[in-house]
């Protein structure tokens, strides 16, 4: 598996730049389904889940990590720098491609460049719906620090937030 870092989509073949838009949608497609949350205007908006999403996300400075196996996308992660460190944002593993351990070793490579690049942490977040994400992160170093109240899609939950204290580049 290769991974890339990638500042505009002009760095993609079109083909994997459809494939990259196809994993992000794939993998919170499932989240939705499993929150009970999903509609067919999921199906719809490309603004929130497809290649204007990723574009704007690019245009505002940031960054996207991607897993490429055999020349296909098969995960992403949006790299966004914040006052407080470097955020991991939308976190994707297409299904097909869920159980292993991609999620782990995308997150690494994010800590690598973090590190790289002078970051003193990683940070994130998830809904607290999704106990097996609260509990993945934990497992894998984070520290939960605090949790706020939201409303959203009909659902009332708690968004928790984690933060990851990297050691400086060995």
């Amino acid at each position: 598996m290769k991974m890339t870092i990638i500042s505009s989509l002009d760095q993609l073949a079109p083909d994997l730049q459809t494939q990259f838009a196809h994993v992000i949608k794939e993998s919170w497609r499932k989240i939705y389904i499993n929150l009970g949350t999903y509609t067919a205007a999921y199906e719809t908006d490309d603004s929130f889940w497809g290649l204007p999403m990723i574009e704007k996300e690019l245009g505002a400075g940031n960054r996207w990590l991607l897993a490429l196996e055999d020349g296909h996308c098969i995960a992403a992660v949006l790299l966004e720098a914040t006052a407080d460190g470097l955020m991991l944002r939308m976190l994707g593993v297409h299904p097909d491609h869920q159980g292993r351990s991609l999620g782990t070793a995308i997150i690494q490579q994010a800590e690598e460049i973090a590190r790289t690049e002078g970051y003193a942490k990683l940070t994130l977040f998830t809904t607290g719906l999704l106990t097996g994400l609260v509990t993945f992160y934990k497992r894998i170093g984070f520290t939960e620090t605090r949790r706020e109240p939201v409303s959203r899609f009909g659902l009332h939950y708690d968004r928790v937030f984690f933060e990851k204290i990297l050691n400086s580049p060995v």
